[in-house]
C-alpha cells in the first residue's frame, strides 16, 4: 500500500527525516576535529536516545518505497556488524532491495557507510581462514569512523593470526583494547589498524590497559593526527605512545587518569607540540593536581578546558606565556559543592582568581560552558569576573 504524501519538496522531506533521526550526541560519533566538552562516544551509543534513533531509521524504510529510497542513506550511515550478519554483505554489495522486488533500483549500500561499530565478538579467530567482518570493511572503503566496541559475549577463541584491510578513508578511530584479541594482530591490534589508516585525524582510546607483552609493538606514524582522547590507559600504552610519530598532534583530551605521574614521559615526547588540553568529567582531577604537570609539560599551551567543580585549583610553576583561552564547564559535583553554598563560591573564587595573576599574561578569553544560569545573575559572580574583565579578558557564556 502506498502512502499518500503531501506535495512537499524532496529536500524538505529529507530534512524532516534527518531531524527525526538525530540526537545531540551525534557529532560526538562523527567529528574528526576537536570541540570542547564533546561527550564520550561510548556514552553516546549507550544512551536511550541513540537506540531510539536507530529504531526510527528502521521504521522509516518500512513505510513505503519512496520513504525507503529516501531513508536508506540514514539507515546505513552508521552500522554495527553483528555476530551473525546474514544478508548484510549482500545489501552492502548490491543494495537494500527487498527479496523478490524488481521494481526498485538502488545503488550498493557500502558507499553510504560513514561509521562502523565492530564488537570483539565478531572478530573471534577460530581458524586460519579470513574472518567475515574483513569483507565488510573492505567493501565499505569510504568509511570515516571505526569503533571497536566492548561486549559481553567475548570469546577466548583468538588462536590464529588475522589481517586488517586498508582503511584509506578512515579519519577517526574509537578503540577499546582487548588483550586476548590483540594477540591475533590485524583488525584486533591497535598498531596494525593505525598502520593501515594513513589519513587518521582523531584517535580515541577508550580502554588501553595493555599487557607488558605489547610494549614492543610495530612503529606508528600518523602524519595527520591532530586530536588524541584518552579515557583509560596504563603505563605500558603511555610508553608505547611515546615512540609514535605524531607531528600534527595539537589537542589532547583526558577523560580520566589513574596518576598524574603516569604521563610524565608523554609530556616529554609531545608536550612542545600540544596546543589544547581538556580534562574530563572525573573526580580524579579533583583529588589529584593534574594541571601542574600540564603547565610544566606543555610549553606552548594555548587553550585549557576543564570542569571547574571537578578539578583541583591550578598552580602553575612558571608563567603561561602562550595560554590565551580558558574553558570552564559548569557541571557540578553535588557530593562536594552544592550550587550557591559557601564551598561552591570559594572553589569558584580560587579558580577564577588564579587567572587574574601575572602568571597568565596572554590570557584573553574565559569561555563558560554548560548551565551557568544559577550563577551568572548573582552579585558574587560579577565580583569574581570583574578583575578578569578589568585586565582585558572577555568572559562569555557559550
Amino acid at each position: 500500500m502506498t502512502v499518500a504524501l503531501p506535495s512537499l519538496p524532496v529536500e524538505l522531506w529529507l530534512e524532516v527525516f534527518r531531524w527525526a533521526t538525530s540526537t545531540r550526541g551525534d557529532s560526538a560519533l562523527y567529528t574528526t576535529v576537536y570541540r570542547p566538552f564533546e561527550p564520550n562516544s561510548i556514552d553516546v551509543i549507550a544512551s536511550d536516545a541513540y537506540a531510539e534513533t536507530r529504531q526510527t531509521k528502521c521504521a522509516l524504510v518500512l513505510v513505503c518505497k519512496r520513504w525507503r529510497r529516501w531513508a536508506i542513506p540514514l539507515l546505513y550511515e552508521d552500522i554495527t556488524i553483528p555476530t551473525k550478519f546474514i544478508g548484510l554483505e549482500r545489501m552492502l554489495r548490491y543494495g537494500a532491495v527487498p527479496e523478490g522486488d524488481t521494481t526498485i533500483s538502488v545503488s550498493p549500500c557500502a558507499c553510504l557507510v560513514r561509521r562502523i561499530g565492530l564488537p570483539y565478538s565478531t572478530t573471534v579467530v577460530t581458524s586460519p581462514q579470513p574472518i567475515e567482518p574483513l569483507k565488510v570493511l573492505t567493501l565499505c572503503s569510504s568509511t570515516e569512523v571505526l569503533a571497536r566496541i566492548p561486549d559481553f559475549l567475548l570469546s577466548s577463541a583468538y588462536e590464529f593470526d588475522t589481517e586488517c584491510p586498508p582503511l584509506p578513508s578512515l579519519k577517526r578511530l574509537d578503540w577499546w583494547h582487548h588483550n586476548e584479541a590483540a594477540r591475533t594482530g590485524g583488525i584486533n591490534s591497535l598498531p596494525h589498524v593505525l598502520g593501515n589508516a594513513p589519513k587518521l585525524e582523531y584517535l580515541s582510546i577508550l580502554d588501553g590497559d595493555l599487557w607488558p607483552s605489547y610494549l614492543y609493538a610495530p612503529p606508528v606514524h600518523l602524519s595527520h593526527l591532530t586530536t588524541l582522547r584518552l579515557r583509560r590507559v596504563n603505563a605500558i600504552l603511555v610508553l608505547q605512545m611515546c615512540h609514535w610519530s605524531l607531528p600534527s598532534l595539537r589537542h589532547v583530551v583526558f577523560d580520566r587518569i589513574d596518576s598524574p605521574e603516569l604521563f610524565e614521559p608523554f609530556w616529554d615526547a609531545f608536550g612542545q607540540h600540544i596546543r589544547t588540553v581538556e580534562l574530563g568529567l572525573s573526580l580524579r582531577f579533583l583529588m589529584h593536581d593534574f594541571l601542574s604537570p600540564v603547565f610544566r609539560g606543555c610549553t606552548h599551551l594555548e587553550e585549557l578546558n576543564y570542569y571547574v567543580f571537578l578539578t583541583h585549583v591550578p598552580r602553575p610553576n612558571r608563567p603561561q606565556e602562550s595560554l590565551r583561552t580558558i574553558g570552564l564547564h559548569a557541571s557540578t559535583n553535588s557530593a562536594f559543592f552544592h550550587v550557591g553554598s559557601a564551598d561552591f563560591w570559594s572553589h569558584l573564587r580560587y579558580h577564577l582568581g588564579t587567572f587574574t595573576e601575572a602568571t597568565y599574561p596572554a590570557l584573553r578569553r574565559v569561555n563558560l560552558y554548560g548551565d551557568w544560569s544559577a550563577v551568572v545573575g548573582d552579585q558574587q559572580f560579577d565580583e569574581l569576573v570583574k578583575p578578569l574583565r578589568d585586565r582585558g579578558c572577555t568572559v562569555d557564556v557559550l
